[in-house]
């Protein structure tokens, strides 16, 4: 993914949540090998707010980063 110009941050942040059993959720294997009939909640949000990253970094709609106030 670094690669394909996604940070590493979020490059470990995916690795971990889909594919990485021993250190992250591994949802990836787990929904796509059925051991999970119905995922939580939690992990639909987790799965949805990373599909949406990886769509907004496609196609380059991603909303730039706060910007610094000045010093009163």
């Amino acid at each position: 993914m670094p690669a394909a110009g996604f940070p590493a941050d979020w490059s470990r942040a995916l690795e971990l949540l889909l594919v990485d059993p021993d250190r992250g959720m591994n949802l990836r294997n787990k929904i796509c090998h059925g051991l999970i009939d119905t995922p939580p909640k939690h992990h639909v949000a987790l799965i949805l707010q990373a599909v949406l990253y990886l769509l907004s970094h496609a196609h380059d709609h991603r909303t730039p980063g706060p910007v610094a106030q000045p010093a009163p």
